[in-house]
């Protein structure tokens, strides 16, 4: 068997890597972009001010559950339930826009 060198370049770095997934080539941009834009929109109006708070602190802003309590004043198990509801509102949400 004949072995195949493929070489890595800025312009096809993403195509190589994501045509083992898809075959014919296509691209999921508009689907992460669409879905994207329905988590944001989500996060503004469906969570509470606390449930964003702690969310956004720990996921986009990479803080720990503890560090999150402290700063605001609660306890750590508090902030894990405010986080954890807010995931499962935004997994309904995401996956009612998905199908």
């Amino acid at each position: 068997m004949k072995t195949r060198i493929i070489h890595f370049t800025a312009e096809n770095t993403s195509k190589i890597l994501f045509s083992n997934y898809n075959k014919d080539g296509t691209t999921n941009y508009e689907n992460r972009k669409r879905m994207k834009e329905i988590i944001s929109k989500a996060i503004v109006t469906e969570l509470t001010d606390m449930q964003r708070i702690c969310l956004t602190e720990h996921y986009l802003n990479d803080k720990k559950q503890k560090e999150i309590a402290s700063e605001l004043g609660l306890n750590a198990s508090t902030v894990s339930r405010h986080i954890s509801t807010a995931r499962r509102k935004l997994q309904n949400i995401a996956s009612y826009y998905a199908s």
